[in-house]
């Protein structure tokens, strides 16, 4: 393990808000499908480059484990390299661009394709956490739909697309 930056905490979050991130993660994992909301802090790169999904990844990385960042579906993205960078500068573990390697992978819209083992956490950072955000904005109503697995509208809208387009068409929108 490489000397981590010195003046910040390791993993740069204070432990309270790594605590208050581990309980939301928990819960995640304790009630499927329920998106769990959590406090974000600010983080030393911009908004919407994986500021969560960074903020899940110091929450559980410890001083023995072994980073992997994919960023769609490379190493070498910009965003891959420069979270791989932080993370070496805020806690001094190692980092890996091979899978088997890894202990804590983190990646943007993609799942690695080499099989996962039992001791490897995989955190799965996606651009908009509930797919049926689009096409019901209520939040009491996409969490029946989900209890319910009512998902006959999502049919629809992916009918539509492809038979509007010839294609799936649905896709994150451009702010």
């Amino acid at each position: 393990m490489a000397n981590p930056l010195t003046g910040y905490n390791f993993a740069y979050l204070d432990e309270q808000t790594k605590r208050m991130i581990r309980r939301a993660i928990l819960k995640a994992v304790a009630i499927p499908g329920y998106q769990v909301p959590f406090g974000g802090r600010e983080m030393p790169m911009p908004y919407g480059w994986g500021t969560g999904g960074i903020q899940l990844t110091a929450s559980v990385i410890g001083e023995n484990d072994v980073l992997k960042v994919i960023d769609q579906g490379a190493d070498d993205t910009t965003n891959a390299v420069s979270i791989r960078q932080f993370f070496k500068r805020v806690t001094g573990v190692a980092t890996t661009e091979r899978t088997e390697d890894a202990t804590l992978i983190q990646t943007r819209h993609r799942i690695p394709e080499t099989p996962l083992v039992e001791d490897q956490i995989l955190i799965y950072q996606v651009p908009i956490p509930e797919p049926l955000r689009f096409i019901e904005p209520r939040e009491t109503e996409t969490r029946t739909m989900h209890a319910l697995e009512e998902y006959g509208v999502m049919q629809v809208k992916l009918y539509e697309d492809i038979a509007r387009f010839g294609h799936i068409a649905t896709t994150t929108p451009i702010r």
